[in-house]
Formats: C-alpha cells, sequence, structure tokens
C-alpha cells in the first residue's frame, strides 16, 4: 500500500514538473523574432568559392539577388532573377549575426544550404555552406560540399516581388 501511495506521489509530481516545464517552452520568443530588421528587403550577393569537395560543380564566384521577408514566423528568400522561392528556418541568432537553413528536397537529391550572416547597417558579410546529397536507389551515392565567402549590399528596404507585385 505504501508503495502504490509513493507512486501515486510521484506520478503527480512529475506531471505537475512536466506541466509547468511545458508552460515555459510554450511562452518562449520565436527565434524569428530575434532576426535584425535590417535583414529583411533585397541583398546584391557576392559570393567566392572558399572551399569545395567538387570544384567542377561550383562556380568560383558567382553574383546573385536575395529578397528576404517574414510574414508571421515565415521567413521566406526569393531570388527574382530565378524565381526561386524558399522558405527558410532560422537556426540562432546573436546580435546582429544571424544563422538560417534553407533545405530543398528532390527525388534523388537533397540540398541543405546554410549561411551565417552578420549585419552591419545596410551591408552584410559571412559564409554560406551547400551541402548536396546524391541518391539512387534510397542509397547515399554522392555528398558535394561547397562553402563561400559571401558580401551582401542591401538594394532596398522593400522587396522587388512586393514593389512589382510578384
Amino acid at each position: 500500500m505504501k508503495k502504490v501511495i509513493l507512486l501515486t506521489i510521484f506520478n503527480i509530481i512529475s506531471a505537475v514538473f512536466l506541466t509547468a516545464n511545458a508552460a515555459v517552452i510554450e511562452g518562449s520568443v520565436a527565434m524569428t523574432d530575434r532576426v535584425p530588421n535590417e535583414l529583411y528587403g533585397d541583398w546584391r550577393v557576392v559570393a567566392t568559392l572558399v572551399k569545395s569537395t567538387n570544384q567542377n560543380m561550383f562556380d568560383t564566384k558567382s553574383l546573385d539577388i536575395w529578397t528576404l521577408s517574414r510574414q508571421g514566423d515565415i521567413i521566406t528568400l526569393r531570388n527574382p532573377l530565378s524565381g526561386a522561392k524558399a522558405d527558410i528556418t532560422v537556426n540562432d541568432v546573436k546580435g546582429k549575426t544571424v544563422k538560417f537553413e534553407k533545405r530543398s528536397s528532390y527525388p534523388d537529391e537533397v540540398s541543405i544550404e546554410t549561411p551565417i550572416l552578420t549585419i552591419n547597417g545596410d551591408y552584410f558579410t559571412g559564409v554560406d555552406r551547400i551541402n548536396i546529397k546524391t541518391f539512387k536507389d534510397g542509397k547515399l551515392i554522392k555528398e558535394d560540399y561547397v562553402e563561400y565567402q559571401v558580401r551582401g549590399t542591401k538594394i532596398s528596404g522593400m522587396g522587388i516581388a512586393d514593389i512589382l507585385g510578384i
């Protein structure tokens, strides 16, 4: 009988403790709320190859346009030149440094792009790491990696897609 009472008390204390912890988690600030507002808008991005497992697969230098916008808790990265669009996941924010991830999945390929950007007004610097896994019949047959040094210059605060109504 004592064991049953002790077990019941233990279960009640555990349930109260778990409920209290769940409330703390639910009340936390979303990572997207910590992203500096300066990140949003259009950026002219220059990327220079730093290292790669496949020099023939990746450009040594590229010029691109990134448009970053937020609606609620969803941050979207667009390339108005290519028409590419992806929702991104913010992994970490420390002051003006933001680390996010963009995943793309295809039948035989998974690509994970991880930019880490430090924003300084109308400029950012950082790295952009891309890992591409290629599969055949569900088995990994190849994995390629590239790291770029990136520099961004703000083009506008409002996204080009928003201006054009795209």
